[in-house]
């Protein structure tokens, strides 16, 4: 059998823990458990022959929670990594502390524009929800602790979160920044707040296998574990959105400052794949208690927010209670995004994010700190276009549209469609050869100033062949140009085979020009217009990317 790489990855937490004398004072009957990670795929022999009882998978990066004899440990390779998964917990919720914040995030306005999370999944990996409150309804879940229900909060802290996000809106209590979003509980911390390291990445790896849109972390650890930033990296990667509390300060010197003791916020917020959130108060400046940081992405209303609740102590359960603390204002960031996917469901993770960013109110210094990161986060105002930077009620937004559902657009890495953005000449091929589904098999590379593995390339050539388009010169394409409006104009006769009258409309396009006839032809077909005000097409004038579209979608329409 061909031998597995294997890595035993007992995770120590403690700082007092130490390995080696451990490790000397075991027998061969003594078990230990540990993560065990493969490079590949999970070999189910491999662990059969260690003789490894498995607890649970995280298929998602390959690897197992398993108890194996201590044995086995000591007789491993010198090239396997060998740590302890602490047994006690090392996760904690970011602290509550004994709603305006609905407001300052302009949640009403989303709420009057329909924009509710819904159709968007929600797992709130936490102490549990308590679905029995009547101001929410919690659409499925988890437990990873054992003998214990997802629909149970003996803390309240789970339940608290679930409100800010999705309280139901209706004639009581409070109404989340998403009310329709479907909230799943995932059960990871105990009724004191606290959680192993184990629970939380088979709660994680339970969101990744149920397709939740957005996971929402109220918890934090001071501990830097490869495991978990491996397994939030592959949730992104899925198209996750993960957002976690920044985290809590809680050493307070004589003066009654709060002291922070690292130079960036709390794990899991401080990995890149994750949405860092920090907390403001009520005149939005930074919460005395938030952790400050370069990798705090944005902040939210976190003191005094009051949302739903319920403990093991509560008699009813329709309790409400005021909190404070970067895990409430953790789920206002995730609601928020639930409204943006609601309404981009065609954005990628990174879009989303410049989008929110995009949209946020700047506060401290201009621009990105460590304070507030990039600022307050912003509920959409406005009935949202295809992208962003769009409007429903433009003229090119039909167009746009149109291309969209065709796959010949997609827009820009950060969500944008830029409709006044000039186009290239590369640019324009590019989405010529999509509409027209050409194939890039062209037999030769034409073009010396055109790259071969440029993603333009295939298109160009193939156009080039089949008559569509002429170089500046026999050699050279000049694709990073702006195409011309007279251009663009020919290239479609061509394409099209559209045919004129042969007079001209236009005050400004000279009979005696190549691209004269093709103009006429285009405007006698619809596909372009002129400037009223002066009778004019300004054949030189490059074109814009909303232009563009307007001419491809009336010329696909033509066939």
């Amino acid at each position: 059998m061909k031998k597995t790489a294997i890595t035993f990855i007992l995770l120590v937490l403690l700082i007092s823990m130490s390995i080696t004398p451990a490790f000397a004072a075991t027998s061969e009957n003594d078990l230990e458990k540990v993560i065990i990670s493969f490079e590949d795929s999970i070999d189910y022999q491999a662990l059969e022959d260690m003789g490894a009882e498995i607890h649970s998978e995280l298929d998602a990066i390959s690897s197992v929670i398993a108890t194996i004899p201590s044995a086995t440990v000591m007789k491993a390779d010198t090239e396997v990594s060998v740590k302890n998964i602490p047994e006690g917990p090392i996760f904690k919720a970011a602290a509550q502390q004994p709603s305006w914040g609905y407001q300052h995030i302009k949640a009403p306005s989303a709420l009057k524009l329909g924009y509710t999370g819904k159709g968007v999944k929600i797992a709130v990996i936490d102490s549990g929800i308590n679905s029995k409150h009547p101001d929410l309804s919690v659409a499925g879940g988890a437990s990873m602790i054992d003998n214990t229900s997802p629909f149970t909060d003996g803390a309240g802290h789970g339940t608290h979160v679930a409100g800010v996000i999705a309280a139901l809106n209706n004639t009581i209590g409070v109404v989340g920044a998403a009310p329709d979003a479907e909230i799943y509980s995932v059960k990871v911390l105990a009724s004191s707040g606290a959680g192993t390291l184990e629970d939380v990445l088979e709660g994680i790896q339970w969101a990744i296998d149920q397709d939740m849109d957005i996971i929402n972390l109220s918890l934090t650890t001071d501990f830097n574990i490869p495991e978990l930033e491996a397994l939030l990296k592959k949730a992104n990667e899925l198209g996750i959105i993960v957002v976690a509390a920044a985290g809590n300060i809680e050493i307070v010197d004589t003066r009654g400052n709060y002291v922070q003791n690292t130079s960036d916020v709390l794990y899991p917020a401080r990995y890149p794949s994750v949405i860092a959130v920090g907390s403001t108060d009520t005149n939005n400046r930074l919460s005395g208690f938030s952790y400050r940081g370069p990798s705090v992405e944005i902040v939210a209303p976190g003191q005094g927010i009051y949302s739903t609740f319920s403990t093991i102590a509560t008699s009813g359960h329709d309790d409400y209670k005021s909190s404070e603390g970067t895990s409430v204002s953790t789920p206002f960031v995730s609601a928020v995004f639930a409204q943006y996917k609601e309404a981009y469901p065609h954005l990628t993770n990174a879009q989303l994010r410049a989008s929110v960013k995009r949209a946020v109110i700047d506060l401290g210094v201009k621009g990105k700190d460590n304070l507030y990161g990039h600022g307050l986060v912003q509920s959409l105002q406005w009935k949202v276009a295809l992208f962003p930077d769009l409007r429903t009620d433009y003229w090119y937004s039909e167009s746009i549209q149109y291309i969209f559902d065709r796959g010949i657009v997609t827009g820009f890495p950060d969500g944008t469609y830029r409709p006044e953005s000039t186009i290239t000449r590369a640019e324009a091929m590019t989405m010529i050869g999509r509409a027209l589904g050409l194939k890039t098999d062209a037999t030769k590379h034409y073009f010396k100033d055109v790259k071969t593995d440029s993603y333009a390339a295939g298109y160009i050539n193939k156009a080039y062949e089949l008559g569509y388009i002429k170089g500046v010169t026999s050699t050279s394409f000049n694709p990073e140009s702006p195409i011309k409006r007279g251009d663009m104009a020919v290239i479609m006769k061509r394409v099209f085979e559209l045919t004129s009258s042969g007079d001209s409309t236009f005050s400004d396009v000279d009979a005696s020009k190549y691209y004269a006839e093709a103009v006429q032809a285009t405007y006698e077909n619809g596909i372009v217009q002129g400037y009223k005000i002066d009778n004019t097409f300004r054949p030189e004038a490059s074109i814009t990317r909303a232009e563009n579209a307007e001419i491809l979608s009336k010329s696909l329409k033509l066939q």
